[in-house]
């Protein structure tokens, strides 16, 4: 079964949204650290140019679907792309770390409205399930491409000498791109029903976003004050509001009322365990981009170009072994994961005897990449198939926004955490290793640590084989 040529283009017109997103989350990775130097950031702020671009979007992911169908999907898919491409040019002309702090939140708000409308237009367009499925296919691979455009833009861009502050090609680039886009979807994509009769709700999505800044804010700016007490009295206020958020939710569920979550996922132990390994992993995941490119960069002589086109290798790596390890998860099920994460564990490992010298060897580095990567698309496809397998049909949709939403605060965790000690640990030798700082060497430790955890709560998942 294939497809016409305008079908193809109406995917890749509607795969828009999720190219410029996932572009925007790596591409920022590696050109972190001269953004950072051109813009006279302190480590913290650096932080927060990632982790309000993710907050913003998994802010708006629980109403996502209701909103689409209320507003309708093509006016919020348009309304997102716009959104993101002003966001992008307020990014690229920002002279000072505000004006691009609220481009980024802007940015990462706009993914959360034309993300999924992308995926529901696209579920739309194709009524035929195979040619569904094969469309929903070309549109992930297209945001495992973006990736690895992303970091090798994210180190070329950056050291560009025929444009004064050349870092700002990082945003500027999704300008012609946003515009483009915004007219063709316009122009050639049809209006979808609008339901009017299904409610949206502001407040959760409201709710959500302060109390993830309520965790959030005093994990990044503790470390930078030496924990005052006033930080630590937001963080444990906030967690207390979560509890009394999930009680209210709750009660409202018993009631018969309409609640942001269902509580009834959480009696299954599969999604559980897989929402559990998701949290573990996910704070490793964009973690070892931001320690890895500042690392190279700061203290092994690498140029931003030279960054990026090692994590080319990380990018390689991971959509060879996604594409590759695909049937084998469908017949041999967990224990490719299992294997996917021991090569992870055992490249991070190998990360600090390959980086234990004074000048690396930049053929090693890109094959201990490439290996990484391969770990890494062995487990991460995996994941989220994991964790919904067991659940009733009808508890699918509210089952893969919760874990959505987990895997944004993940992420935001791991900026956190894992690069929170390499940035605020003392520069000392990491035990043994002469030439790798114990900022380094202690969140590589942390790293391990966490997908050892991940290894556990896969392995302890029923033997199934996946479907």
């Amino acid at each position: 079964m294939r497809f016409q040529i305008k079908d193809l283009l109406h995917i890749f017109l509607l795969s828009t949204g999720i190219f410029l997103f996932v572009i925007d989350l790596f591409i920022i990775n590696v050109s972190l650290p001269t953004v950072q130097h051109a813009l006279h950031l302190h480590n913290s702020d650096t932080q927060w140019i990632i982790i309000l671009y993710i907050i913003g979007y998994a802010s708006l992911l629980i109403n996502a679907g209701n909103a689409g169908n209320h507003y309708g999907k093509k006016k919020l898919y348009l309304i997102g792309m716009a959104g993101f491409t002003v966001a992008s040019l307020l990014c690229g002309l920002a002279n000072n770390l505000y004006i691009l702090l609220v481009g980024r939140l802007i940015q990462g708000i706009s993914s959360g409205l034309m993300v999924p409308q992308g995926i529901a237009l696209i579920t739309l367009r194709f009524e035929n399930p195979e040619k569904r499925s094969m469309a929903l296919g070309i549109y992930g691979s297209i945001a495992g491409i973006a990736s690895v455009i992303g970091q090798l833009l994210g180190g070329i861009l950056p050291d560009q000498t025929w444009i004064h502050e050349s870092w700002r090609l990082i945003f500027l680039i999704n300008v012609p791109i946003g515009a483009v886009a915004c007219f063709a979807v316009y122009r050639y994509t049809a209006k979808d029903q609008v339901y009017v009769k299904s409610s949206v709700s502001f407040k959760p999505m409201v709710t959500l976003f302060m109390l993830l800044m309520g965790i959030i804010f005093p994990l990044i700016m503790g470390p930078d004050l030496k924990w005052p007490l006033w930080s630590l009295l937001v963080l444990g206020t906030t967690l207390v509001f979560v509890l009394l958020f999930l009680k209210k939710q709750r009660k409202l569920e018993k009631m018969g009322y309409p609640s942001v979550l269902n509580f009834t996922l959480f009696n299954n132990r599969v999604f559980n365990l897989g929402l559990l390994a998701a949290l573990a992993y996910y704070m490793v995941q964009d973690a070892y981009f931001i320690i890895n490119s500042n690392y190279l960069q700061n203290q092994k002589n690498y140029t931003a170009t030279m960054t990026g086109i090692a994590f080319v290798y990380q990018g390689i790596g991971y959509v060879l072994a996604s594409v590759t390890v695909s049937r084998l998860i469908q017949h041999h099920g967990k224990i490719v994961v299992l294997y996917g994460l021991g090569i992870m564990i055992l490249g991070l490992l190998a990360h600090l005897f390959i980086l234990n010298t004074m000048l690396v060897n930049s053929d090693q580095v890109h094959i201990l990449f490439f290996f990484y990567g391969i770990g890494c698309g062995s487990v991460l496809p995996a994941l989220m198939t994991l964790a919904l397998k067991d659940l009733n049909e009808k508890l699918i949709s509210v089952g893969s926004a919760i874990y959505l939403t987990i895997q944004q605060l993940s992420i935001c965790l791991g900026i956190a955490f894992i690069v929170g000690v390499f940035l605020h640990q003392k520069e000392n030798k990491f035990f043994i290793w002469q030439h790798i700082s114990s900022a380094y060497g202690y969140s590589i430790a942390l790293s391990v640590i966490l997908l050892l955890f991940v290894l556990g709560s896969i392995a302890y998942l029923p033997s199934q084989k996946l479907k």
